[in-house]
């Protein structure tokens, strides 16, 4: 006997703990019990046994009972625990396994039973009660002997973690609570150095990076312009600025008070302009007769530069040559804002007047979000580009302008001194009650509020805000009345949609009160809510007409439009045949009055499907489904509106030749595609691949009042069903090889029943940056700007389908 797992030397009171002893008979264990009697009564009837051979068989071989019915009659080993025996108060410090004679009974655990070859036994000790000496006894019970293994262990007072006092038994460790935490081992506290130093020191390096960009960025001297790399713009618009406003009047028309007005009118140009690296820009050009480039300088350059809105006219360079300072700046060709206002061969209706007011809110904004207050905002400082954008410029370089001067022309003007002084007084109607009368003072962003309010003036009355008035005989604080936005009859787009909303927010914007003026934030959310949404579709009329409205709304917005790739498309490409004859008997005109009321009519029948017009080249027109808005019915929608265009067509008559027929040619093929916008100046919604050229080739290919198409277009009507098609059998097609196509005929009797049921499911839009080379021809980028608007390379366009290479008036003799 042996323990395998004793009790620890000392132990707390009342905690648990597990014992395991060990009990293994051999031999001569069986042979000495049954010499000595210990077998005398164990067994069936407790007969005992003839000899210790047979009484250790009994014993390896029994299966004992529960322990509560085991004896030495029916089980070897019946009886298995622990007891407990505190050694201080028995005589002699003798303990055995029974009750002593006090009556008192010590912790015992409970027993167990089983076969004699088990070996190791376990106990479970619930906690001892008697503090001191206590001895621990393995008993054994072995048919009618007694057997006893004995260890002595220290039961500790018991300790009550949480009363605040940190006991004999009690440490760190074991009560947090009363004794406190531990102290961090040394290798935790390496841990921890050597993490905070890795921190610090990644701190400091992703500071100093920044920080190298940021003064990188502030000694960067690239955005210098040396003058002679600016280069006068010899056009018209060099020699006059980038916008010239209403017609001049003679000098002896110029009388009063209207003198000044008037000269101002004759002279409202607001930049010049000039070509610097190949592109336009304006100039403000800084009479200066030194020029530092300082540190403050440098800043400004940088926080300018780093400015990129929409609605923020960029700097472009600056020029530090003295005498020749000047500043360059993103060139908007259209003018500012009070040429376009004051311009009455400019039709704009509300929609237009909100957007101007909603641009200029949206830079400013921009601007004070990044602390740049203007201090010059008038309508001449708002410039409008190519697609009708307002533009805030003149912005920041404060210390650039320092002590400067504008200057409208290059050479000096014996009236220069004239124009600044009447310009220096016109600009007072800009600036806010509470900075008047200061000849030197600090910009603020309610200044810039109040001085957008002038610009609600002029927007809504479309004149200058001075009227009729002369400046000199006008008081320091004077602002023009409020106007009268009451509706104009019979004119709805000169008709304010929100008057009260409108005069409400200006009243806001010049309020005397300062802390009374929204900041540009509100001003934008206002004018966005009372701006009614149906008409500002009306804003960008000819964008457009050029681009699906998802597009020119996102260009709207400033949104960079990336090329897209299509799976499954259907391309529609049609030609009138014999076009060439018929415009060669005919007068310009007659042939555009011909091709004007054709596409009246075919754009009449395209609305009525799911499909969108690419464009017309001359006689011929392409329609495609499946762009750019995706869906699965692309060639029944191509299909129907062919059916319906080739019926209009046969009836259709000639203004001017109403006895001869117009014979139209009519393509179809489905495939992958790739579509974007290419150009800047005149962007066009473009498709490129070589499903545009295979659907070009159908088409030339054709007959007259017939619809060719290809097996992979028949093969999507066939799929559908519902459609009449006739084999054309194998043609030889240029650059194809040898194709099999098909005749479209018509509907058939089940046409309805079938599509009726059928249901476009909603294909998921995405756009793929950069194309990926093995599903598209090729990418926007890919294409030179020079060539953007013809065919290059073996790429087959929208605008490069085959046309020129066809000929019209000649059909194909194919063998059926």
């Amino acid at each position: 006997m042996r323990w395998v797992v004793p009790p620890p030397s000392e132990i707390e009171a009342e905690t648990e703990f597990n014992v395991t002893y060990e009990l293994i008979l051999d031999t001569t264990f069986y042979t000495w019990a049954f010499t000595n009697g210990y077998f005398d009564n164990s067994g069936p009837s407790a007969a005992g046994f003839s000899d210790d051979t047979t009484a250790q068989a009994w014993c390896e071989n029994t299966i004992c009972p529960a322990a509560t019915s085991a004896d030495e009659t029916n089980c070897c080993v019946h009886h298995v625990n622990a007891h407990s025996c505190p050694l201080a108060g028995l005589p002699n410090a003798l303990c055995g396994p029974w009750i002593p004679p006090t009556g008192s009974v010590f912790t015992h655990s409970s027993v167990l039973v089983g076969p004699v070859q088990q070996g190791n036994w376990s106990s479970h000790i619930g906690g001892l009660y008697e503090e001191g000496l206590t001895a621990l006894i393995a008993h054994f019970k072995v048919a009618g002997l007694h057997l006893a293994l004995e260890i002595e262990t220290r039961v500790l007072s018991k300790t009550d973690c949480g009363d605040g006092t940190c006991a004999t038994g009690e440490d760190c460790e074991t009560c947090p609570k009363d004794c406190g935490s531990c102290p961090l081992k040394s290798w935790a506290i390496a841990l921890i150095v050597t993490f905070l130093v890795l921190a610090v020191t990644a701190a400091c390096i992703v500071f100093g990076y920044f920080r190298y960009q940021q003064r990188k960025l502030l000694w960067d001297e690239s955005w210098i312009a040396k003058h002679d790399d600016i280069k006068e713009d010899d056009g018209l618009r060099g020699a006059f600025g980038s916008m010239i406003s209403v017609n001049c009047t003679s000098n002896n028309d110029m009388s009063g008070t209207n003198s000044m007005a008037m000269s101002a009118t004759r002279k409202q140009v607001f930049a010049k302009t000039a070509i610097y690296k190949g592109r336009t820009v304006c100039v403000r050009k800084i009479k200066k007769k030194e020029f530092s480039l300082t540190s403050k300088i440098r800043k400004e350059v940088k926080a300018t530069r780093e400015l990129d809105q929409l609605n923020l006219c960029k700097f472009v360079a600056g020029c530090i040559d003295v005498p020749n300072v000047c500043i360059l700046t993103e060139y908007c060709p259209k003018g500012s804002i009070s040429d376009v206002l004051m311009n009455d061969e400019v039709p704009l209706n509300w929609a237009f007047r909100f957007s101007f007011a909603s641009d200029i809110a949206r830079g400013m904004n921009h601007l004070h979000d990044h602390k740049i207050i203007h201090g010059r905002l008038k309508s001449n400082n708002c410039v409008v580009d190519d697609r009708w954008t307002v533009k805030v410029t003149d912005y920041g370089l404060t210390e650039y302008r320092t002590k400067d001067k504008m200057m409208i022309d290059l050479d000096d003007d014996d009236d220069d001194n004239d124009d600044d002084y009447y310009k220096e007084m016109r600009t007072h109607v800009y600036r806010a009650p509470e900075l008047s009368g200061q000849s030197s003072y600090i910009p603020t962003e309610a200044g810039d509020v109040y001085a957008f309010a002038i610009i609600l003036v002029e927007i809504a009355t479309r004149n200058d805000p001075y009227g009729d008035e002369d400046v000199n005989d006008l008081p320091v604080n004077w602002k023009p009345p409020v106007p009268d936005l009451d509706p104009e009859y019979g004119d709805k787009d000169n008709t304010c949609p929100c008057p009260d909303d409108y005069i409400n927010l200006l009243n806001q914007c010049w309020d005397t009160v300062i802390i009374n003026r929204p900041d540009f934030d509100t001003i934008k959310k206002t004018i966005h809510r009372i701006n009614p949404p149906q008409d500002e579709s009306s804003r960008s009329n000819d964008g457009n007409g050029m681009l699906p409205r998802s597009i020119a709304d996102d260009l709207k917005i400033g949104k960079s439009i990336e090329a897209e790739w299509f799976d499954s498309c259907t391309i529609y490409f049609s030609d009138i045949v014999g076009f060439t004859t018929i415009s060669g008997g005919s007068t310009p005109i007659q042939v555009v009055q011909l091709l004007n009321q054709l596409y009246i009519t075919f754009d009449d029948i395209i609305d009525k499907y799911d499909v969108y017009k690419v464009e017309t080249i001359g006689d011929a027109y392409m329609v495609v489904s499946g762009i750019p808005t995706r869906t699965c019915l692309h060639a029944r929608e191509i299909s129907n509106m062919s059916l319906e265009i080739v019926a209009a067509c046969k009836v259709f008559v000639i203004p001017h030749r109403p006895s001869e027929p117009l014979k139209i040619r009519v393509g179809l093929h489905s495939g992958p595609a790739c579509a974007g916008v290419v150009g800047l100046k005149m962007p066009r919604y473009c498709l490129f691949g070589d499903t545009v050229n295979t659907a070009s080739r159908m088409e030339s290919n054709g007959e007259a009042y017939r619809i060719h198409m290809s097996n992979f277009t028949y093969e999507e009507l066939e799929h559908m069903g519902g459609f009449d098609c006739e084999s054309r059998g194998t043609i030889p097609v240029k650059g194809k090889g040898d194709m099999k196509t098909w005749w479209l005929l018509g509907h058939t009797n089940d046409y309805n029943k079938i599509h009726e049921s059928l249901v476009n499911p909603i294909i998921p839009q995405g756009r793929l940056t950069p194309i990926d080379s093995s599903r598209a021809d090729v990418s926007e980028a890919d294409i030179p700007e020079s060539d953007k608007s013809r065919k290059i390379s073996n790429i087959s366009t929208s605008n490069d389908s085959g046309y020129n290479e066809k000929n019209d008036d000649v059909l194909p003799d194919i063998d059926m």
